[in-house]
């Protein structure tokens, strides 16, 4: 008997807050067997972990932004992290967060991260090296910051993780306690070309250099592709919970349908999905009959015959403007 009735698989075509998707979880080494607890104030959580820990400082930079989550956890694990992220993973948390910043940490982590096809890992490194380690990692955010006491990473999160997803690019966002650097554009162009992301002045304001995962990918991109996976797989485990029996014929399968477009049109109007040239939404659904359907899928009441896709709304991270002068 499966844990997950309804399973929802997105493959991206190239070219082409739900609760629980913008928490952080905070992954902190202390001794004893591995535990997990949610906070909704740093207080609270200072009460299991003090003021000026690693715990606390990393929570201390979330709860400081305007849009934080309403939940901040802490996992531990005494000395393997992979085994805490393993045990932990299925808890309503989206971004996992390292709270002392350790390379082999981060590293453990990042490999981790990069076999998984849902949640995000955000890290902070200090140059190069760090961000070398875990570039072109799957679902990984590297953010390269090096002023001491400072956590770009939890900022980040804190700020833009629990904004409607696919209402925002994350480049360009300003954050709350921490310091903007002023790299030449040789250091920035290195920072980028391992698609990390630095806190920069620019245009007056202090603001995140770019908006993508460390395989190259944004992270709207993929934070929607989850929202959509997460929303559409409760839609359909609702709709098969609250009726009766779901037959397997027209009547069902219509159901199923109806929750299919039902998240397919929230991903729209949150910006996740773009609108056509003729103004309409950019997606489509398709479903098999019962007559279609596999006789053996029939028999163990399993359907298959659901489908989707939809254009990816993105956004524009750059202009090129030309004028010209009349004399």
């Amino acid at each position: 008997m499966p844990l997950q009735d309804v399973q929802v698989t997105i493959n991206v075509a190239y070219p082409a807050p739900r609760i629980g998707l913008g928490r952080p979880a905070i992954f902190a080494q202390k001794v004893g067997a591995a535990t997990y607890t949610e906070y909704t104030t740093l207080a609270g959580l200072a009460v299991d972990y003090a003021i000026g820990t690693p715990a606390y400082e990393k929570a201390e930079a979330v709860f400081a932004q305007n849009d934080r989550p309403d939940v901040v956890a802490v996992a531990t694990y005494e000395t393997e992290i992979e085994a805490s992220l393993a045990e932990f993973y299925n808890r309503a948390w989206h971004f996992a967060l390292i709270a002392d910043d350790v390379d082999v940490e981060q590293d453990a982590a990042a490999l981790f991260f990069n076999e998984q096809e849902f949640k995000l890992l955000a890290v902070q490194v200090q140059d190069d090296v760090g961000r070398e380690a875990v570039k072109g990692m799957k679902r990984v955010i590297a953010f390269n910051h090096d002023v001491v006491g400072e956590h770009l990473d939890a900022a980040a999160v804190g700020a833009l993780g629990s904004l409607p997803v696919g209402s925002i690019t994350w480049k360009f966002k300003e954050l709350k306690g921490v310091t903007p650097i002023y790299p030449t554009q040789t250091e920035l162009d290195a920072i980028e070309l391992d698609n990390a992301i630095a806190y920069v002045m620019k245009a007056g304001k202090g603001q995140l250099s770019e908006g993508k995962l460390a395989n190259g990918e944004y992270i709207d991109v993929i934070h929607g592709q989850d929202w959509i996976k997460a929303d559409m797989e409760n839609e359909i485990q609702n709709t098969l919970a609250n009726s009766p029996k779901l037959p397997y014929d027209a009547r069902g399968i219509g159901a199923i349908q109806a929750a299919m477009l039902t998240t397919l049109g929230r991903g729209y109007n949150n910006g996740i999905i773009a609108t056509t040239a003729d103004g309409l939404p950019d997606y489509t659904v398709t479903t098999l009959s019962r007559e279609e359907s596999d006789p053996q899928d029939r028999n163990n009441r399993i359907y298959r015959g659901g489908n989707f896709e939809f254009g990816n709304a993105g956004a524009i991270h750059e202009a090129r403007i030309k004028g010209q002068i009349r004399v």
